[in-house]
């Protein structure tokens, strides 16, 4: 069950991380892979080696992952307490490996259990950096043209994720207004902004209809 769920997820991973390897291998040669391990975060990641590559300082690429990722906090406050049973370590990988998709999946299947989630984690983990590493050591013999539109596979997997779970008015008018705010506001604090009033637009609807 877990795998049949995971496999879409970890075929995008698996060929976005692996434009990552061949991106990041100009900059960090093999210490890519670690950067995969360590951080885990698809956009985080291709945005820290674009600033990387724009000789910005250590500071400022960390203050950017933190912000791209700052969305994590709503997500991982929302899983934690439908796992009552795990202690606080376990939680802490839990959260390691809590991505937008494997949120979305995990919430979808929230009655399966912890052990449910923390295999779809592992997978796409596991997916993600051997994309990195696949990346890294075939990336000469990749096209470029090829590798530059993988990223936006992500974007099409989370949207096809968010439309299949979609029940009901209230989960369409929280995607639609938060949708929206992203596009308007732009840059890192549109995720926390967006994703707050499209929690707050559908919960007023769920109200007024009753669902």
């Amino acid at each position: 069950m877990v795998l049949k769920r995971a496999i879409p997820v970890m075929i995008s991973y698996f060929f976005i991380s692996m434009a990552f390897g061949v991106v990041a291998s100009k900059l960090f040669d093999f210490y890519s892979i670690l950067m995969s391990v360590t951080v885990f975060a698809g956009a985080a990641q291709f945005i820290a080696v674009r600033m990387a590559q724009e000789n910005f300082s250590i500071a400022s690429i960390i203050l950017a992952v933190l912000l791209v990722n700052s969305r994590h906090i709503l997500m991982c406050s929302y899983i934690s307490p439908l796992h009552p049973d795990l202690s606080r370590f376990k939680k802490a990988v839990m959260a390691f490996g809590i991505t937008d998709e494997t949120f979305a999946l995990g919430i979808s299947e929230k009655s399966s259990g912890s052990a449910y989630q923390m295999r779809l984690n592992f997978l796409s983990f596991t997916a993600w950096v051997s994309g990195t590493a696949f990346g890294i050591l075939f990336g000469e013999i990749i096209p470029e043209n090829f590798y530059h539109v993988l990223p936006f596979g992500l974007t099409a997997m989370f949207i096809s994720i968010l439309v299949s779970n979609a029940r009901g008015y209230s989960h369409v008018i929280a995607a639609i207004i938060a949708g929206l705010l992203s596009i308007a506001i732009g840059g890192g604090m549109a995720v926390i902004v967006s994703s707050l009033a499209g929690i707050i637009a559908g919960s007023v609807v769920e109200r007024w209809t009753g669902e």
